[in-house]
């Protein structure tokens, strides 16, 4: 039976982006410096796919474009990010040409749900004070990424999660192989809940013996970034059939676009992070990750090298140091049928492929996993020459005394 076709995205002369050429795999994860179009290129994707739903959304909020295609451009992607998309732009999704000026109208399509659902950098933007923000508190030019996040996020406190009081841990949410590490390296102990002493649901932490729960600004910079990511992961970890806009249960979200999962934490916290992302992939999702975390690209390269070596269920768990408990094991298992692909992002040039992750590739690219890698080697390289070099000033001292 052939492979099926991967979805592809070729987009050129976008703002920084030079040339950008990208095939998806079940984990897709971009790399690449700052401003050189990572999430121009997501946004995109994601303008792509959900296009209808994205108008309605706009309607819904009553914002209408008229005959201004850069004034929803402006509306979608954020202030001023219109003007890089020039006469020599180009876009291909799919095989299919398409002029981004042709987004920026509603089809005639009749399926007009969300398929993929984005997180985007700025979520902690979602929830200041711990208050969750719709998508009407935000304003023209505010990423729409940003804005549809946050109201799925305040619907999911408001009216999902919103009755249950106790948001995390909660047993009959995730299983314990995804929320024991979570416990453990983000929570410290307390539990995630909602606060209604001041007649408002704002998201507070209860400590053990303390009777008084600690206010958002009093949480950790890393669990203040972690808990609007961990909203959306945790309705997408839990939800069945998973979909949010749909009307029935064909209707469901395909993708999930996750950019840096790894703000402001712990490379523990990050790792009990990825193990969310291996969940949504059991689950079947598509998802894409931008990052400028080393450890990600570590999981992948393991990962990778582990299906060349035809390795079991158990080399993964003793990656993530699971138990041998059913969820582990299956969460293993799917992790090794998985396709991974990397890509670097880069000022002036051409997107690269460097899904291989090979430290010893002859570019430079792919041999610091774009950048990620390359103080670590830089660092190497100066304390092996300061080694060398002291050993022989040392044999030239022992020289001249003998």
């Amino acid at each position: 039976m052939p492979q099926a076709k991967l979805p592809r995205l070729t987009l050129s002369r976008f703002g920084p982006i030079r040339s950008a050429d990208v095939s998806f795999g079940d984990l897709s994860v971009i790399v690449g410096p700052q401003a050189t179009g990572k999430s121009i290129f997501l946004q995109t994707l994601k303008l792509l796919i959900d296009r209808d739903q994205i108008h309605d959304m706009f309607t819904h909020h009553n914002m209408s474009f008229g005959s201004r295609p850069e004034a929803f451009l402006d509306a979608y992607f954020g202030r001023g990010i219109a003007s890089g998309w020039g006469a020599k732009s180009s876009m291909v999704y799919n095989d299919k040409k398409i002029d981004l000026v042709e987004l920026t109208k509603p089809s005639k399509r009749k399926t007009r749900h969300e398929r993929l659902f984005y997180i985007p950098a700025q979520r902690v933007m979602s929830l200041p004070s711990g208050v969750s923000q719709n998508f009407g508190t935000f304003n023209y030019g505010d990423p729409y990424s940003l804005r549809a996040f946050s109201d799925a996020v305040h619907d999911l406190i408001q009216n999902e999660f919103g009755a249950k009081g106790e948001l995390f841990p909660a047993p009959n949410r995730l299983n314990s192989t995804l929320r024991s590490p979570i416990a453990e390296h983000l929570f410290g102990g307390t539990s995630l809940i909602i606060d209604e002493s001041e007649f408002t649901k704002r998201l507070a932490l209860r400590v053990p013996g303390q009777k008084k729960s600690l206010g958002f600004l009093s949480w950790s910079a890393g669990q203040r970034e972690f808990t609007p990511l961990l909203m959306g992961l945790y309705w997408l970890c839990t939800v069945t059939p998973k979909r949010r806009s749909g009307r029935n249960a064909k209707e469901t979200i395909d993708w999930v676009v996750i950019e840096e999962p790894e703000m402001g934490l712990h490379p523990q916290g990050i790792q009990a992070v990825l193990l969310l992302v291996l969940e949504l992939l059991r689950r079947g999702y598509r998802v894409v990750v931008s990052t400028h975390s080393p450890v990600v690209l570590e999981m992948v390269w393991a990962l990778q090298e582990l299906k060349k070596l035809k390795a079991d269920e158990s080399k993964v768990r003793k990656l993530f140091d699971l138990p041998a408990v059913p969820n582990a094991k299956e969460l293993s298992s799917t992790a090794l049928k998985k396709d991974y692909r990397v890509y670097f992002f880069d000022r002036d040039n051409a997107v690269r492929d460097i899904s291989h992750l090979d430290p010893s590739a002859a570019e430079i690219e792919e041999s610091e996993w774009g950048g990620l890698v390359g103080f670590a080697s830089k660092t190497n390289s100066a304390v092996a020459h300061a080694v060398n070099d002291a050993e022989v000033k040392t044999r030239r001292r022992r020289t001249r005394s003998n």
